[in-house]
């Protein structure tokens, strides 16, 4: 059976360990069929996809990754575009606006890490950075030499939180309620639904079991998503037959991705790892967006 990955970050995505080029090889070596690289709120590897499609054989859809606000909750949603022309009008200053919101975003991150007694680095978190939002504040947190005596970070160099440990620490203290807490602000998602939209593309919910009420979810179709990543590597088996039920219900259509970063971010997401990606989604996918 072919298969397909929908949902992969490149280094153009901040948090991405790999080009471009070695991802279709990886693609390749997993014996997957298709992918896109989804960046976040960034379309730069849409350029330098389709040579490397072409030498590896493995097919490619333009994809990119748009991070919104969801106005009920203040919760970040995600939303995947597919077969986007990345020349329209208004799809760049949109991408540079969210960047802009998740750069201020990161600098009060930064703040409230040293308000909590933590050594950070701006400067170099910036440089890994290169321009984009910097993801690499837990990083910094955990290299720094000077947090490594802090009694709070045990579990992160030799316990049981080593193995994923920039997971743990944004969830432990980057998160609602935790102690460096800071709103995220970025684009509605309606209006993130609509700007794929004006690119030309098919707007996808990602991961939806960030969707705190699953109740939420007709409200954001009612944005105009035209599909869902019911299989997705935060996804278990119910909630993979809730989503595929709830498409089958509404007329969306279904996508299948890792999410893969590489082993830095998500040591434990795996390209390509994932049940139920058959290359059908992606036939359904391509027949609605009218590509071919």
């Amino acid at each position: 059976m072919k298969t397909v990955d929908l949902h992969i970050h490149s280094r153009y995505s901040e948090d991405g360990d790999y080009p471009v080029d070695e991802l279709f090889i990886l693609a390749a070596n997993a014996g997957l069929a298709a992918i896109s690289v989804t960046d976040h709120d960034s379309i730069e590897s849409i350029a330098d996809c389709p040579p490397s499609s072409r030498r590896t054989g493995v097919e490619y859809v333009p994809g990119v990754e748009v991070t919104t606000v969801f106005s009920i909750d203040g919760s970040q949603q995600h939303i995947l575009g597919y077969f986007i022309d990345r020349a329209a009008d208004g799809l760049e200053p949109t991408l540079r606006k969210i960047r802009g919101h998740r750069a201020r975003v990161a600098a009060a991150r930064m703040k409230a890490l040293q308000a909590i007694g933590f050594s950070i680095d701006a400067d170099m978190v910036w440089e890994i950075a290169g321009g984009r939002a910097p993801t690499a504040i837990t990083l910094a947190v955990l290299e720094d030499s000077k947090n490594f005596s802090d009694p709070r970070l045990k579990e992160y160099f030799s316990g049981t939180k080593a193995d994923n440990r920039l997971f743990y620490f944004y969830r432990e203290f980057l998160l609602e309620g935790k102690p460096a807490y800071v709103p995220f602000e970025s684009i509605s998602t309606s209006e993130g639904v609509e700007a794929i939209q004006n690119a030309g593309g098919i707007p996808v919910l990602a991961h939806p079991k960030f969707v705190r009420k699953r109740e939420w979810l007709d409200i954001i179709r009612g944005y105009g998503i035209r599909g869902i990543e019911a299989v997705s590597s935060y996804h278990g088996p119910e909630d993979i037959g809730f989503y595929l039920e709830y498409a089958r219900k509404t007329g969306l259509l279904v996508t299948a991705g890792s999410d893969y970063h590489g082993p830095t971010t998500k040591p434990r997401v795996a390209m390509g790892g994932i049940t139920g990606n058959d290359y059908r989604l992606l036939e359904s996918l391509r027949n609605a967006a009218g590509a071919g």
